[in-house]
């Protein structure tokens, strides 16, 4: 007997068309929130601040913080992140807050740097594998997110992989750099190289050198052929790649502006143009004369206190170029 009934691929079958990165475009099915390059106009943005029972629930050090939060503080200083978004036309999500610890009680303590928790893709989120056990648990707040907002998992780090999303920029839509050092160990970074490749980008790896968090700590993306660096404290034969694949890299100094005030944690909003926490005037300065213009400048006291500034602080949902 034929089969004419659609479930069984008959007449009235209908094959999906296109791609997936067709069907988040597009919208409707996933949400239409995508990155391919890091200097292209940020649109959505994720924060967040853990309640005040995980901010206090150890010492500093317990939590991976610098000194005790305030609360309330650390409040102050997120909402006036957001409003500043806001001001620029930037819509904010938030990152749920955690569930119950289960084994880990210090789990969303330090889930204010959204930055880390995921990393976006033309594909989808890639959800990573939190370095620090203090950390474990976190990416379950990101795969929370991503299913409110409708976002696609792209991939999530497992097996013996490494991964936090400040480790990976997208230099160009076809080239991803990816820091090798504490926070992503080499099965971390091959398995964020695959995802890449899968998606037409081949992946630059670069050296995190001791004493930073991630690759964000000393390389930032400001536009198609303009990279701010770290060089002093990098490998020198990092700096020599990135300028021999054409990249003009700024050196930034290691003024107490850098390391004391977090001037280089700066959020890159759009092509040349960066939102910069307060104390970054010098910084400012030398990014302008090539021509980089500091849109806005935000006062995180608080939020420094956790070892981190507002690019940490700042999950990068979706970017869209400009024509």
């Amino acid at each position: 007997m034929a089969v004419t009934a659609a479930a069984y691929h008959g007449p009235g079958w209908r094959a999906r068309p296109g791609r997936h990165e067709d069907d988040i475009a597009h919208g409707g099915i996933w949400a239409p929130l995508r990155v391919e390059r890091d200097f292209d106009r940020l649109t959505d943005v994720a924060l967040h601040c853990p309640p005040a029972s995980l901010l206090t629930a150890g010492d500093p050090d317990a939590l991976q913080h610098l000194e005790q939060l305030d609360p309330s503080a650390l409040r102050r200083d997120m909402d006036i992140l957001a409003e500043s978004y806001r001001a620029l036309g930037i819509t904010v999500h938030e990152l749920p807050a955690p569930q119950p610890p289960g084994g880990n009680p210090y789990s969303g303590a330090n889930a204010m740097f959204v930055r880390d928790l995921l990393w976006m893709t033309g594909a989808g989120a890639v959800i990573p594998r939190m370095a620090s056990s203090v950390r474990a648990g976190e990416e379950r707040q990101t795969l929370r997110l991503c299913a409110q907002l409708g976002i696609p998992v792209a991939r999530t780090i497992g097996a013996d992989g490494l991964f936090e999303g400040a480790d990976a920029q997208w230099l160009r839509s076809d080239l991803v750099a990816v820091g090798l050092g504490t926070r992503t160990n080499d099965a971390g970074a091959r398995q964020v190289a695959q995802e890449a490749q899968q998606q037409g980008a081949q992946v630059l790896r670069l050296s995190v050198p001791n004493g930073v968090q991630h690759l964000l700590g000393v390389l930032q993306v400001l536009d198609a052929d303009l990279l701010a660096a770290r060089t002093s404290i990098m490998d020198p034969a990092d700096v020599r790649r990135l300028r021999d694949l054409g990249f003009t890299v700024v050196d930034i100094p290691e003024s107490d502006e850098v390391r004391t005030h977090l001037a280089f944690n700066f959020v890159t909003v759009a092509p040349r143009s960066i939102l910069m926490p307060t104390g970054s005037r010098d910084t400012a300065a030398l990014l302008a004369r090539h021509g980089v213009e500091c849109v806005a400048r935000v006062p995180i006291p608080e939020l420094a206190k956790g070892a981190g500034g507002i690019a940490c602080a700042t999950g990068i949902l979706a970017r869209t170029p400009q024509n």
